[in-house]
């Protein structure tokens, strides 16, 4: 866990460097749309598959066992379509601002920002299901100094693009992350790989919208 903000800052690198090289050919809006395809694809969609599991288990409604149930079904649920689709939609359009205003900054503190925000959520909880499985790994009493790195890359990262508006970005992200230790402990008995790939999600396309509407509300 210790590298995944550094993973997000590479991710966020090839996202700024596709920016740099195909602007001059492209609008702001396919080139955004580039860039959110893109971004699927070197993740190889695999939070946003954790996010179907997670809206469909939680719009189920049903009790703890069986919503971890629905959440381990590999087929998607219309809510987990919905919910795909939205983080799509949202993210679209919030890059399609950043792109025009070429806002390389919020491009590349996105992923990085977002995978603190994973790490400080598994370090909050515990696992939720008896059998291990993929995210088992992260919720397993963590090493002190490996949460500690992964918040100084994040911090560091934050101050050194976006300066105050970074710091303001990291401290919300952290708040999100304890909001949803909350939120999976009451619903689940704590959090599974999909859990942490649906937060990553949400966190990361929260940061997509906000830096939208920052350089929105600054023309």
């Amino acid at each position: 866990m210790a590298y995944f903000p550094l993973v997000g800052l590479i991710l966020g690198g090839i996202l700024s460097a596709l920016l740099w090289a195909l602007s001059p050919l492209f609008e702001p809006e396919p080139m955004a749309a580039v860039l959110v395809v893109c971004l699927a694809f070197l993740t190889r969609a695999l939070h946003l598959d954790g996010l179907s599991d997670t809206a469909d288990a939680i719009g189920s409604g049903a009790a703890r066992k069986r919503a971890l149930e629905i959440m381990k079904d590999s087929a998607a649920g219309s809510l987990g379509v919905v919910a795909v689709v939205s983080v799509f939609l949202l993210k679209v359009t919030g890059a399609v601002t950043l792109c025009r205003s070429y806002a390389w900054q919020f491009l590349i503190l996105s992923p990085c920002l977002s995978r603190w925000s994973l790490c400080a959520l598994a370090a909050l909880s515990s696992y939720a299901r008896e059998r291990e499985g993929l995210g088992s790994a992260f919720c397993r009493p963590c090493q002190p100094l490996s949460v500690v790195v992964a918040a100084l890359t994040a911090l560091a990262a934050s101050w050194f693009l976006l300066q105050v508006k970074g710091l303001y970005l990291f401290a919300f992200v952290t708040v999100m992350a304890a909001i949803s230790a909350s939120y999976f402990k009451a619903k689940f008995g704590g959090v599974t790989g999909d859990c942490l790939g649906a937060h990553l999600e949400t966190v990361e396309t929260m940061i997509f919208v906000i830096g939208a509407s920052l350089f929105s509300w600054t023309r």
